[in-house]
Parts: C-alpha cells; sequence; structure tokens
C-alpha cells in the first residue's frame, strides 16, 4: 500500500517554505564565521605541543605556585580541583517582629504590626 505524499510547499524566495519553516535545500544559517579560523589554530597549536612540551609547562606552574605566586596557584587549582561547590544556602527561621503603634488620636488604644 503506497502512501500519499503531501505536496511540495513552495519556498517563498528567501530559503523558507509558506509555514516559515527552512525549505529543502536551505543551506541553513551561516554559522560562527570565526569558527573555521579558530579550529585551525587550534589544531596547529595541538600540533606544535608534544607532550613532554606540556610536562615542562606543568612542573615551571607548579613551581611558580610552590613559590607562592597567586596567579599560578589559582591556575592550578582552576584546572586541578575544579571551581568550588556552591555553599549551602542556610535559611535562618524566625518568629516575626510584633510592633505596638499608639496613636494619640488613634479610636483604638494599640494595634499591632506585624514584619
Amino acid at each position: 500500500m503506497a502512501t500519499a505524499r503531501p505536496a511540495p510547499i513552495e519556498p517563498s524566495g528567501d530559503g523558507r517554505d509558506r509555514r516559515g519553516r527552512f525549505a529543502p535545500g536551505n543551506p541553513g544559517g551561516v554559522g560562527n564565521p570565526h569558527a573555521r579560523r579558530v579550529a585551525a589554530l587550534r589544531a596547529e597549536l595541538l600540533g606544535a605541543v608534544t607532550a613532554k612540551d606540556l610536562r615542562a609547562v606543568v612542573r615551571a606552574l607548579v613551581a611558580r605556585a610552590k613559590e607562592g605566586d597567586p596567579v599560578a596557584i589559582k591556575l592550578l587549582f582552576a584546572y586541578v580541583l575544579g571551581p568550588p561547590p556552591e555553599a549551602p544556602v542556610e535559611i535562618e527561621e524566625r518568629a516575626p517582629t510584633v510592633i505596638r503603634i499608639i496613636g494619640p488620636d488613634d479610636p483604638e488604644p494599640a494595634r499591632d504590626v506585624v514584619d
């Protein structure tokens, strides 16, 4: 049994059909124009750095951190330990404050105001 296909929706000229959806053959958005260049630069960097180079850089970073360099310490901790966990939020339960307001022209002798 053959399934009936709906009639094709004609594109409106902007790469979309009458319903605003991408029409067949539409290349989509242009994307990030710098992504290709960043990917090429990243590939060059990865090709230029060996495991031995990386070990030397890490040893130098650890040495500077041991000497007390705060930037080196922060960088080392950020990559080795990761971000600190969020501190738990403690909610203090307290009784509402009651204030007695007495006015000279107030027919009532006093009333309570609760915050």
